[in-house]
């Protein structure tokens, strides 16, 4: 091909991706003598420079290219290996006035994604382009986008970059972008506080189900059919309007539901949105890595119950860092929908939803703060405090730690354990009942008041 990039067609460009479908990086490289990274390899058999301009890699064709890996789960399903980077954010010259003119949308309004299948078991360049998607944004996913694009502008220009947090947003993601943690650059709007340099880039939640509607025939259900005329969370409310104030029980009856089951709220919520299947099954719920939990408030606005999450292993925590941590991980990257039921002469009453993400001020303070004491109690071997008849008390951060979050059980009966790194200094012993971090219920209280 005598052409350079920039001055393919779309047609052209297609017509090229179509040879390589099938084919090897091994393969690739042979013909074309490339022997860089994937993305290198993809850019020679376009005729592409590298480059970083701010515009897309096929220019005339306003097309960017991306490479992208997806890998076969145990259960069959597909998923994305990773979230798709795209352009760097540079905080001082970003368009922050509007969205069309931004270095996002010049650079990848329209987007042409090959697809790799990640092998464990295979060596790298045996990994093999299967697929090719010349991807445009729907009507609905570029509302949202747009509301993405807002969220991160507005830390940007309120000197907040150092705050910005994957989970702040739905689908269009900010992620870090540095060499390690320690990487900072200046902002324009804080001339005190350095933020991690960050780059635009579609979550990999977004992209499992791009690959998913490209390449499988699952069946996934959308809350939205109509158009997303205001932001995600208030077209929830007016999907949602006319079953707020009503008990359980009603709803129950109104979708003929005879279950109490521990996740009734949750299939409840599902119903009043149209849906067949789980809320947390639906496109936008798993575009967007949001998870469904329940909050039950008393009567007098007590909220008994904590929040619990995923249980973590005793031997994994203390092999980790707080930066590459699960908790942190998990937490920095999750959305939350709150769906709050109040007790009202003696019945719960369906009240309202809120979407909320922890704040990074948050999770880099208090929730490490309990992270490392946990840590640091299982690497000695502090465990147990004392044991008294059946019941063992624990070293673990409580409720009164800091008032966020606390270390508990989350397990189904005192044998369901997990191995210890450390024996426990005090009993000996070599495995402990499954813990996991909990929401405090007075933080859960402050969050939905």
């Amino acid at each position: 091909m005598n052409k350079n990039g920039n001055q393919l067609t779309k047609e052209e460009i297609l017509v090229i991706a179509d040879t390589i479908k099938g084919t090897t990086f091994k393969e690739i490289s042979y013909k074309y003598g490339n022997k860089g990274g994937f993305g290198l390899v993809i850019e020679e058999v376009f005729c592409i420079n590298p480059n970083s301009r701010p515009l897309p890699d096929f220019e005339e064709a306003g097309i960017e290219l991306k490479v992208t890996p997806y890998k076969i789960n145990k259960n069959g399903t597909l998923s994305a290996k990773e979230r798709l980077v795209l352009n760097n954010i540079n905080y001082k010259n970003e368009n922050l006035t509007d969205f069309h003119k931004s270095s996002f949308w010049k650079k990848n309004e329209t987007m042409l994604i090959i697809f790799y299948l990640f092998d464990e078991l295979k060596e790298k360049r045996d990994f093999m382009i299967t697929n090719h998607l010349l991807h445009n944004f729907s009507e609905n996913d570029l509302k949202i986008i747009k509301d993405d694009w807002r969220i991160i502008r507005d830390k940007i220009k309120n000197g907040e970059a150092h705050n910005i947090s994957e989970a702040d947003t739905l689908y269009l993601g900010a992620c870090t972008k540095g060499v390690n943690s320690k990487s900072l650059v200046g902002q324009p709007f804080s001339t005190t506080i350095k933020a991690k340099p960050r780059a635009y880039s579609l979550k990999t939640t977004y992209m499992t189900l791009l690959i998913r509607k490209l390449m499988s025939k699952e069946k996934i259900e959308k809350i939205f059919d109509e158009k997303i005329e205001t932001s995600f969370e208030n077209q929830m409310r007016i999907k949602l309007n006319r079953f707020f104030g009503k008990s359980q029980e009603e709803l129950k009856n109104i979708f003929k539901i005879r279950s109490n089951a521990k996740n009734i709220n949750e299939l409840l919520l599902s119903r009043m949105l149209g849906l067949k299947g789980k809320v947390s099954k639906s496109e936008e719920f798993l575009k967007a890595n949001i998870i469904p939990k329940t909050v039950r408030v008393e009567e007098d606005g007590h909220i008994v119950e904590s929040m619990s999450f995923p249980t973590f292993e005793f031997s994994k925590i203390i092999n980790e860092t707080w930066d590459d941590s699960e908790l942190r991980d998990y937490f920095e990257s999750t959305k939350f929908l709150f769906i709050v039921f109040k007790k009202e002469n003696d019945v719960y009453v369906f009240k309202d939803i809120k979407l909320w993400n922890m704040q990074i001020s948050i999770l880099d303070k208090q929730a490490r703060d309990v992270w490392e004491k946990t840590k640091e109690l299982i690497e000695t071997g502090h465990i147990i405090k004392r044991i008294s008849g059946k019941r063992r008390f624990t070293y673990f951060p409580d409720t009164t730690f800091n008032g966020v979050c606390h270390v508990r059980p989350h397990a189904k009966d005192a044998e369901d354990t997990y191995e210890l790194p450390v024996k426990d200094i005090l009993t000996g012993v070599e495995k402990y009942t499954k813990h996991c971090f909990w929401l405090n219920n007075t933080f859960i209280k402050s969050i939905i008041s």
